[in-house]
């Protein structure tokens, strides 16, 4: 584990800080087994025992068999085992209506917070995408954002150049007119790492239960029912594959197998 760890640090693979902390939860139970001894009863033992969620403990399992897999590559162990891992939970896209967001949003104090919101909504993106938004990425003239930071590799959840709303920029304008460093989401001259404190007290006063992902999903959820192809919803929210964004999102749009409904009418 710790030669794939290092594997991924040298090739600067974005995920290597990610697996690096999901090694320490993992480590007390699996740093002294050999690997020829693992076996399902082994790995079901560890997925009972795990204190995580369902789809944690499914990446845990898939980043073991994957450090296996590497390890034989490299011929450090003879053979990879097979790992048994949970199915994988059933995806559940909450969003809010309009009606629930705006009482949310009304319960929401903080000026950072108000424009991460509005920026959750406008542009679809994954939170770590705002938070991590710095001003030299917002052009003002072209009406742009860009996404992703130099330098970072595009994985499968891309970030893309996605346009400012018409609605976003007198906000976005008075944001930058007032900063003091250079991450747009930005609190005491300091960018802002986590955004949850926000939505629990909004959730809170608002009796409203909210998360940043579930912005993620209520403006894609809204951008479906106003009609947007689900063409440019998927280039918009960084989808590689166009099905996942059908899947999650083609049912909201009105005119969703409208066209096979009224066929062959009487």
């Amino acid at each position: 584990m710790t030669a794939y760890l290092d594997h991924l640090s040298e090739g600067n693979v974005p995920s290597a800080q990610r697996r690096r902390d999901a090694w320490k939860a993992m480590r007390p139970y699996w740093e002294d087994v050999r690997p020829a001894m693992i076996d399902e009863p082994m790995c079901k033992a560890y997925d009972r025992q795990r204190k995580a969620g369902q789809a944690t403990r499914r990446y845990e399992l898939a980043m073991l068999s994957t450090a296996l897999r590497y390890a034989a590559a490299q011929k450090l162990i003879a053979a990879a085992p097979v790992i048994w891992r949970p199915a994988a939970p059933e995806r559940q896209e909450r969003h809010l209506s309009r009606e629930a967001f705006g009482k949310f949003f009304d319960a929401v104090k903080a000026p950072h917070a108000r424009l991460y919101m509005i920026l959750a909504l406008s542009t679809c993106a994954r939170p770590s995408a705002i938070l991590e938004l710095t001003w030299d990425r917002v052009d003002f003239n072209r009406r742009t954002i860009s996404l992703n930071p130099p330098g970072r590799a595009q994985t499968a959840k891309r970030r893309p150049v996605v346009p400012i709303a018409d609605w976003v920029m007198q906000p976005l304008q008075e944001a930058y007119e007032g900063r003091q460093c250079s991450h747009v989401i930005e609190r005491g001259a300091k960018p802002v790492k986590s955004i949850k404190k926000a939505f629990s007290a909004a959730s809170e006063r608002s009796g409203v239960e909210a998360t940043p992902y579930t912005l993620r999903h209520t403006g894609a959820v809204w951008k479906a029912e106003d009609g947007v192809p689900m063409a440019e919803l998927a280039q918009l929210m960084g989808h590689e594959d166009m099905q996942t964004t059908f899947a999650h999102y083609a049912r909201f749009s009105p005119d969703h197998l409208r066209r096979a409904a009224n066929a062959g009418a009487l």
